[in-house]
This record gives C-alpha cells, sequence and structure tokens, in this order.
C-alpha cells in the first residue's frame, strides 16, 4: 500500500518534536550551505519566513553549476502541540518539490544553535522501476547574498564609434551598450573587498565584465561598475588605423556565486554593421584564468 507525502510528514514529525526542540521561525530564514562541499545531493537552501508562512527554495548538485529546484509547493512550518505559536515555537518545516517523475519531501529542523539538518525523501513516480531513496544533510548560514540562476544572456548592441587622443596618440573607441541591463539587479555590482582585487583596486565590484573578440581572446575589461546602468556604457579601443576584431562579445562574471552571463556577437567591421544574434553556449561560459590580474580599465586609456 502506497504512503502519501502527507502522513509520510506527520510520521517525520513525530520524531522532531522533542522536547527543547522549538525554536523561532526566524532562526530556519535565510540562505544556507551545506557542510560538505563535495555532496551530490541538496547544496543550498534559501528560506524565507512571513508571519507564519514559509517558503523554501533549494538547489541540488549539478555540473557545471548547481540546479536551482525552484520553490517548494507546498511547505509548511509546524510547532511541537496544536496551539503552537509558529512564529516564536516552530520545530521543523516540510516542504515538497513535484517534477514529471518524482516527489521529493524535505523536512528541515534546528540542529544545534547554529545549524539545520535536511532529511531529503525523494520517490520516482514514473515507470522507470528507479528506487525511492533517502539523504541526511547538515547546513550552516552561508553569506548573506543571492545567487541568481535564471537571469537572461546580456543583449549586446554597437552604439557608435568616435577617435579621441591621449598621450599624442589617438585611438578608435567602440562604445557597446547592454540593452537589457535593466534585467540584472544592482546587488551584482557591489563593492567586494572581500573578493580578490583588481589590481590595485581592493574594492572592485562583485561582477566583473570582460570583452572578447570572434577567436575568444580578450581584449578589454571593466571591473568596478557600480549599478546595473553602467552597462550601456562599455567600450573598447584600438590605435586608429589598426584593425578591429571582426566581432566582440561580453563576458559578465559573478564571482560571489561563480556564474557567467555570456551575451550575442556584434559585427565590428564594418562599424556600421549591427549583429544578429549569435550566443554562446549556456550561462557558464569558460572564461580565461587571468581574471584575477585585471586593472581597472573604466579609465579612459588605451588598454
Amino acid at each position: 500500500m502506497r504512503i502519501s507525502a502527507y502522513m509520510l510528514v506527520f510520521a517525520l514529525l513525530a520524531l522532531a518534536a522533542t522536547p527543547g526542540a522549538s525554536a523561532q521561525l526566524d532562526r530556519f530564514s535565510g540562505y544556507w550551505k551545506n557542510v560538505d562541499p563535495n555532496t551530490s545531493g541538496v547544496t543550498a537552501l534559501d528560506i524565507a519566513a512571513v508571519g507564519s508562512d514559509v517558503s523554501v527554495q533549494a538547489w541540488g548538485k549539478c555540473h557545471p553549476t548547481d540546479c536551482d529546484w525552484g520553490y517548494a509547493s507546498p511547505s509548511y512550518a509546524y510547532g511541537p502541540g496544536v496551539s503552537s505559536d509558529l512564529i516564536s515555537e516552530a520545530v521543523a518545516i516540510s516542504s515538497i518539490w513535484t517534477t514529471t517523475f518524482s516527489e521529493t519531501l524535505m523536512i528541515i529542523r534546528p540542529v544545534g544553535d547554529v545549524r539545520l539538518q535536511a532529511d531529503v525523501y525523494t520517490r520516482f513516480t514514473d515507470t522507470s522501476g528507479r528506487t525511492a531513496y533517502a539523504q541526511s544533510h547538515l547546513f550552516e548560514r552561508g553569506d548573506d547574498h543571492q545567487c541568481y540562476r535564471d537571469l537572461p544572456n546580456p543583449r549586446l548592441e554597437l552604439l557608435g564609434v568616435e577617435d579621441y587622443s591621449v598621450g599624442g596618440e589617438t585611438f578608435t573607441r567602440y562604445q557597446l551598450s547592454v540593452t537589457n541591463w535593466g534585467s540584472y539587479p544592482d546587488d551584482l555590482f557591489e563593492p567586494s573587498p572581500d573578493l580578490p582585487p583588481c589590481g590595485l583596486n581592493t574594492k572592485s565590484s562583485r561582477t566583473w565584465i570582460d570583452i572578447f573578440n570572434q577567436d575568444d581572446g580578450r581584449i578589454y575589461g571593466f571591473c568596478a561598475l557600480s549599478a546595473s546602468e553602467d552597462l550601456t556604457g562599455l567600450w573598447f579601443s584600438v590605435k586608429l588605423g589598426d584593425v578591429p576584431p571582426d566581432s566582440v562579445y561580453i563576458a559578465m562574471t559573478d564571482r560571489r556565486c561563480d556564474l557567467s552571463y555570456v551575451s550575442n556577437k556584434v559585427s565590428i567591421r564594418p562599424a556600421s554593421s549591427i549583429s544578429t544574434p549569435d550566443t554562446p553556449s549556456g550561462t557558464a561560459a569558460t572564461v580565461p584564468p587571468n581574471l584575477q590580474s585585471m586593472m581597472n580599465f573604466q579609465r579612459v586609456r588605451p588598454f
């Protein structure tokens, strides 16, 4: 006889409701990372509580970046008794994720003062014959930041070309813009002194921008943008008379979450030609390994 996920919730919560196990619901809130960086299961949780209502988002181990499970539906908080105040006495949270081939139940409860334990039960609802299985994970609070795994790729366009002189030499500047800059939260560009510096700039932004040519060679970069609107003012230069690249694209690298967003290619020769989209695959692009040595390229000077 098949037992529903809801009956399993009640049985597991009976085990969780031990004396002294209650906590404020805020105790669950926040971003949590698995204490085992090599886990093959759930890697992170993002839990929010509004009043007695809770929402739980989870990520599972995938390559090259973790898979976003999305928000569980439903999620509930539980107290130790029928008259309990969930806001001050919550003992556990249950969450269920349903796909076309599986159902996953997660029971989350406090462990000590600084950790959560998530017991995960997955059964398969297709005809694959795979065995239902259980896993248990410990989580500790991660950095207070959000990883944006579902943002669109940048849409790049060439705005114009201008000549300018500096230090007795003349250059041609190619002005670029990300037309969907509004899709990117400003906190992607917050100063991040806890991350590796950009040359002498110890407060470079969380997200760095690299400009690549048609052969995937890096030709310029920006490491101190302060807001997403700054994506409308990207550029690179070549000496007047030198041959520019055939086309360029950009890679935006969120260094805090190890995520990359890669644009379409824009035709540079002739300068008036604007590209049709030619987007490199995925948001997990391979970016050259020399990012740590980038200088602050936002100063108006040749690269």
